[in-house]
């Protein structure tokens, strides 16, 4: 069934990174991998044991997909390494919300879009979308336990630190430089070449080109002006309770 498929199985890490690395025409998968028969495999390609790739998928060419990772309507462009642990393709987390507490799903019917040359840290989830597909950009790099909501779209050579959630339908410009542990709120727009500082909240969209800082996120001149005024006040506190 493998080898029908274009696949080869594998049976040790070792084989799976020598034959993965090579240029050959077959790729390759671990045992315990399932692939639905309406989903497409490129040429040399690694997938690791435990991957779950799902209806109507499309993986392109020379893609590595770690252990224990499920792909649902998605596609995977070229030269993309996706790490274990990752969700791709879920449903998002929209509802219409009942005063009664009776909150009901909204669909959320399309797909997520993994351009080329991206590289998504273990554990990350990336919606699919609802009114627009869920795009990161090619040349993106996320790190570790980042979420994607649905309808996030990013451009190109974005790199995303750790523990950042990005609520959705936000749109990223391209070159845009996250920290860690950042939160960005719903329907906002992140313009190019922006640099957000780590633990920022964006509450706002942000215009290109700049750098932010602080909850909520304002330029980064006026976030160091912000805590120094309360380093000092800090001091003037202390000061006074030496007095008492």
């Amino acid at each position: 069934m493998w080898r029908r498929r274009g696949l080869e199985l594998l049976t040790s890490p070792q084989r799976a990174w020598s034959r993965g690395r090579r240029e050959a025409l077959t790729s390759a998968a671990f045992a315990h991998v399932y692939i639905h028969p309406t989903a497409k495999v490129g040429q040399r390609c690694t997938i690791g044991p435990f991957t779950h790739i799902g209806e109507g998928v499309v993986v392109h060419d020379d893609v590595d997909i770690g252990s224990n990772v499920s792909l649902a309507h998605c596609t995977i462009h070229s030269h993309v390494v996706i790490h274990p642990g990752v969700r791709i393709g879920q449903d998002g987390f929209g509802f219409h919300l009942a005063g009664n507490g009776a909150h009901t799903k909204k669909p959320q019917e399309l797909s997520v879009e993994i351009h080329e040359h991206v590289e998504i840290g273990a554990n990350c989830a990336i919606d699919r979308g609802s009114w627009r597909n869920t795009v990161i950009g090619a040349g993106c790099k996320l790190d570790n336990l980042i979420q994607i909501g649905h309808n996030v779209q990013l451009g190109r050579g974005c790199v995303v630190a750790a523990q950042t959630g990005i609520a959705g339908s936000c749109t990223l410009g391209s070159n845009v430089h996250i920290g860690g542990q950042v939160g960005i709120a719903q329907h906002l727009t992140i313009g190019d070449n922006v640099r957000i500082a780590a633990k920022s909240g964006v509450m706002n969209s942000l215009d290109a080109h700049g750098t932010y800082g602080g909850t909520p996120a304002v330029p980064i001149m006026e976030y160091r002006r912000q805590m120094r005024a309360m380093q000092q006040q800090g001091r003037k506190t202390q000061n006074k309770d030496k007095l008492w």
